[in-house]
């Protein structure tokens, strides 16, 4: 009986506590302020108190939740959103995921901040993939004989097929700069400019020796290594975002979108 009596009185308290309104609970009445009315926070001081973990702190913003500044902080050529909560007490260098959709909101913010400038990008040596007339252009950056470039390479010609308003620029290089014949490769698909060859590469088959001399692919590397592109394949979308790694077509076009 009294554990029935305890039941009743437990559930009959939640009810209470939980039914309670949100500015019982607010140090103050009136209208709900912004986070940034009451917390402030410059790269400055998120300098002193981050120390030597991270002497180069480019921004402060506020993160993607409540509770929590985004600390923008410069390495390597690229720049990178680790958090700090309000008290400064607790650092954190993961990533936030929202489950409403799985939504990288870190990996997001990454490819905010290292945006790059499209039109400094040389693409008179890429191979097109989708209509000429196409007013999205995807530029690419891979390597016909990475495994995840194959997979990639037969995704974008779905995703062209499918959508007659995005295209694909491929521009082929080795990602081991030291690999001799997948360097001639490349440049043998650079002189034929020949979407059939380029789907010979990345099929996996014999092509030609190389038809011209060209330092497209050397300079292609050296882009790659401008960008500080970490990896084959790396996507440039029309906006300037970095998007490394394969994706399905439905995927890349909702991306695009």
């Amino acid at each position: 009986m009294k554990r029935f009596l305890f039941a009743c009185v437990l559930a009959a308290f939640l009810a209470l506590f939980l039914s309670a309104p949100a500015a019982a609970f607010r140090k103050e009445a009136g209208i709900t302020k912004d986070c940034s009315e009451c917390h402030k926070l410059t790269k400055e001081e998120a300098g002193k108190t981050l120390g030597r973990i991270a002497d180069n702190v480019v921004g402060v913003v506020q993160g993607p939740f409540p509770g929590i500044w985004e600390v923008d902080v410069a390495r390597d050529g690229k720049t990178y959103p680790i958090y700090l909560d309000y008290s400064l007490k607790y650092l954190f260098t993961g990533q936030f995921i929202r489950l409403a959709g799985m939504e990288n909101l870190t990996g997001r913010r990454f490819q905010d901040l290292n945006r790059v400038d499209v039109s400094s990008i040389p693409i008179g040596h890429a191979i097109r993939v989708g209509s000429p007339s196409a007013k999205k252009t995807v530029i690419v950056l891979s390597d016909p004989t990475c495994p995840y470039c194959v997979k990639l390479h037969w995704e974008i010609k779905k995703a062209a097929a499918k959508d007659a308003g995005v295209a694909f620029l491929v521009m082929p290089y080795p990602r081991n700069p030291n690999d001799k014949a997948t360097h001639r490769k490349c440049q043998a698909v650079v002189c034929a400019k020949s979407e059939k060859m380029l789907d010979d590469a990345f099929a996996g088959k014999e092509v030609p020796a190389p038809s011209c001399k060209t330092d497209a692919v050397d300079e292609t590397i050296r882009l790659a290594e401008r960008l500080k592109v970490q990896g084959t394949p790396t996507m440039i979308l029309p906006d300037g975002r970095m998007v490394s790694g394969f994706m399905e077509a439905d995927a890349l076009l909702a991306l695009l979108k």
